[in-house]
């Protein structure tokens, strides 16, 4: 090392070629380097989610998950399979092996879950989706003087002109409870039509629609 040293002390025009070298290549390392603050990251898990309205977690496991597994456990490009199950709601999350096509294995997964006709009939219908990362940037708190359903559809309009900003693609609310409608009956009602609440509520099931909101 003390010799190469002393060479280059002696030799000044290969000292500062040298020097040269290593700048040009330091400036064209920086122009070129990849630089990402967020980097890409490609999703490699499918999502098959069900909602049973009343059932248990063994319920939810032996009527929604197990029969989940046992259609899709033979699909190729499947690294793994786990599942949870929890009051009313059960998940069954499939892991990809590497360079397999998510696009592909969804469209094979959703085909054999929409074969499967043994689902309860009180259960949802199941919902297939990729598991996208998502990088959060800002939130924004709405609040005010003012009753819940004014203050949900001040949300929704917000969001509606957030997400046709340039360079947002995604918006969502939290923090605010899905609609619903209570039907109330008096006792005096139910006896005049000779009904009974597990009637009524079954009326009710076989007349509703589901409607996307406008």
């Amino acid at each position: 090392m003390v010799k190469l040293i002393g060479w280059f002390t002696e030799n000044h025009v290969a000292a500062n070629l040298l020097m040269v070298f290593l700048l040009l290549a330091g400036l064209w390392t920086v122009q070129n380097i990849k630089i990402e603050a967020f980097p890409d990251s490609s999703p490699d898990m499918i999502s098959v989610s069900m909602e049973y309205p009343g059932a248990s977690p063994e319920e939810v496991e032996e009527a929604i998950i197990r029969r989940i597994e046992e259609r899709v456990a033979g699909l190729a490009g499947i690294k793994k399979i786990t599942a949870s199950a929890r009051e009313g709601f059960g998940t069954v999350t499939i892991e990809l092996l590497s360079g397999w096509s998510l696009d592909d294995l969804t469209n094979d997964v959703k085909s054999e879950v929409d074969r499967i006709r043994t689902f309860p009939n009180e259960a949802e219908n199941p919902i297939v989706r990729q598991i996208v990362r998502k990088i959060q940037v800002i939130n924004i708190a709405l609040y005010g003087d003012a009753p819940e359903a004014t203050i949900k559809h001040l949300a929704e309009k917000m969001k509606s002109d957030l997400i046709n900003m340039p360079g947002i693609t995604l918006v969502e609310i939290f923090g605010v409870r899905r609609a619903e409608i209570h039907i109330d009956i008096s006792e005096t009602n139910l006896r005049r039509y000779g009904l009974t609440l597990d009637q009524v509520a079954a009326i009710v099931q076989r007349s509703s629609l589901d409607l996307l909101a406008i």
